[in-house]
C-alpha cells in the first residue's frame, strides 16, 4: 500500500506532519479528514528524503526491532509499532516507508534502503545476510549492540575534551573583553591626562580599534571561509586532502588513524560471522572507515586479495593496522577465526584511542593552561604597569 507525507493543520489551528497509508491521495485525505486533520500538502514521499537520525536512536529502534521479530512478532507489525514509539519524526518517516515497501513484497534490507541517510549500508547489508541465513534476530540483535557501544564510545571521548574546551572559551573570551573594553577605557585615560601611550598599550589600542571598526568583516570573511571550506571538503579531492593531511599530524593523526582503522575492524567483525563475503566485508568496511585515504588502501587491500593476496600480507603492504593486530589477523587466516581476530582487533584500537586521547589531553592541558596563563599576563601587564607608573601630576604643564 502506498505512503503519503502529509503537512497539515488540527481543528484547533496546530501544525502536523507525518505519513499515512492508503490506496490513493483522496483516500488519504479522507482518512486524514476522518481524524480531525485539515491537510495542506499531500505527496509521495521521495526516496532517500528526511533529516539524519542520531546513532543512539538507531540503536533502539534496532534493539525493538529484534525483540519484536525474535518474539514472532511479522515484521511489518513491528515496524509499525516502533514506528509509533519513535521521538524523531526522521526515523517515524523511514520505518513507515520501510513498512509500505514490505507490504509492496521488498525484503527488510530493500525497504530500509529507501531511507539510507538513516539506515546505513552496513546496516543494509547485516539485515540482508540475516534474512538469508534465517539469523534476523541475531543479526538485529547484534546492530543495536554496536551501535550502543560506539554511541558510548563518542561520548567518552566527547567528556574528555569538554575541559579543555571550557578551557579555551573561557580564556578566549577575557582576552575579547580586556581588548574590546578595558584598553579602550586604558587609553582614554591616558589620553584625558596627556601622558604618552607606551608601546605595548598603542598596539593593544590599535588591536581593539581594529577589531571594533572591522569585526563584521571578519565574521563575513569567517563564514564565507567555512562555507568554502566545506564545499571543498565534500568534493572527492578535498575530503582525501583534508584525511590524508589530518593522517600526518603528530598526534591527531595518529588518533585519527586509529579511529578509522578500528571501524574497520568492527565493521569486518560484525559482518563475517553474518555469511558475508570477505570482497563484500572489505567493501563494506571501506565505506565505513570514515577516511578516504584508509578507505582508499583497504580498496587496494581488496584488489590484492582478489588476486589470492593473504588478507594480513595485504594489510602489512598497504600500511593497515599494526603489527601485533596484522599478527591477529594471519592467525584467524590460518585457524578459520577471522571474525574472532578482528574483534579482538577492534577492541585492542578501542583501548588504545581511549589511551591516546588520555595522554594527548594530559599533555593539552597544562600546555593550554601555560599558553593562556601567558597571553592573559602579557595583556593584563599591558595595561596594568601604565596605570601604575601613570603620574598625573607630573604630566600637566
Amino acid at each position: 500500500m502506498p505512503v503519503f507525507a502529509y503537512r497539515a493543520r488540527t481543528a484547533g489551528g496546530r501544525a502536523e506532519r507525518g505519513l499515512v497509508d492508503a490506496e490513493s491521495l483522496r483516500s488519504a485525505w479522507q482518512q486524514l479528514r476522518a481524524r480531525g486533520v485539515f491537510p495542506t500538502e499531500l505527496r509521495v514521499p521521495e526516496r532517500g528524503a528526511g533529516g539524519r537520525v542520531g546513532a543512539a536512536e538507531v540503536a533502539t529502534a534496532m534493539r525493538q526491532l529484534a525483540v519484536l521479530v525474535g518474539a514472532n512478532v511479522p515484521v511489518v507489525e513491528a515496524l509499525a509499532a516502533i514506528a509509533d514509539e519513535a521521538e524523531t519524526p526522521a526515523l517515524r518517516e523511514a520505518l513507515t516507508v520501510a513498512r509500505a515497501r514490505l507490504r509492496e513484497g521488498a525484503s527488510l534490507a530493500d525497504a530500509l534502503a529507501t531511507s539510507p541517510r538513516v539506515f546505513p549500508a552496513l546496516h543494509r547489508e547485516l539485515v540482508r545476510a540475516g534474512e538469508a541465513s534465517g539469523a534476523l534476530p541475531a543479526v538485529l540483535a547484534r546492530l543495536a549492540a554496536d551501535g550502543a557501544a560506539a554511541v558510548e564510545r563518542r561520548a567518552r571521548l566527547r567528556a574528555a575534551l569538554v575541559y579543555p574546551a571550557v578551557m579555551v572559551t573561557t580564556t578566549a573570551g577575557v582576552l575579547a573583553f580586556l581588548i574590546v573594553w578595558v584598553v579602550p577605557q586604558v587609553t582614554r585615560l591616558f589620553v584625558e591626562t596627556g601622558a604618552t601611550l607606551p608601546l605595548a598599550t598603542r598596539l593593544l589600542d590599535a588591536v581593539a580599534s581594529g577589531v571594533g571598526a572591522t569585526w563584521w568583516l571578519w565574521l563575513l570573511a569567517i563564514a564565507l571561509a567555512a562555507v568554502a571550506a566545506r564545499r571543498w571538503y565534500a568534493t572527492v579531492a578535498g575530503r582525501r586532502a583534508v584525511d590524508a593531511a589530518l593522517l600526518r599530524l603528530p598526534v591527531a593523526g595518529r588518533i585519527a588513524g586509529v579511529v578509522a582503522t578500528g571501524r574497520v575492524a568492527r565493521t569486518l567483525a560484525t559482518v563475517l560471522p553474518n555469511g558475508v563475503p570477505l570482497d563484500d566485508a572489505l567493501a563494506l568496511a571501506a565505506a565505513t572507515a570514515g577516511n578516504a585515504t584508509v578507505a582508499d588502501r583497504l580498496g587496494a587491500v581488496r584488489d590484492a586479495v582478489r588476486r589470492g593476496e593473504p588478507l594480513a600480507s595485504a594489510l602489512a603492504t598497504h600500511g593497515l593496522f599494526a603489527p601485533t593486530l596484522r599478527r591477529l589477523v594471519a592467525t584467524g587466516e590460518r585457524t578459520g577465526g577471522l571474525a574472532d581476530a578482528f574483534a579482538s582487533a577492534a577492541a585492542t584500537s578501542d583501548a588504545e584511542i581511549e589511551r591516546t586521547v588520555a595522554t594527548a589531553i594530559g599533555l593539552v592541558e597544562p600546555a593550554l593552561v601555560l599558553v593562556m596563563g601567558v597571553a592573559v599576563l602579557a595583556l593584563v601587564l599591558a595595561i596594568l604597569v601604565p596605570i601604575l607608573t601613570l603620574d598625573p601630576l607630573g604630566a600637566r604643564p
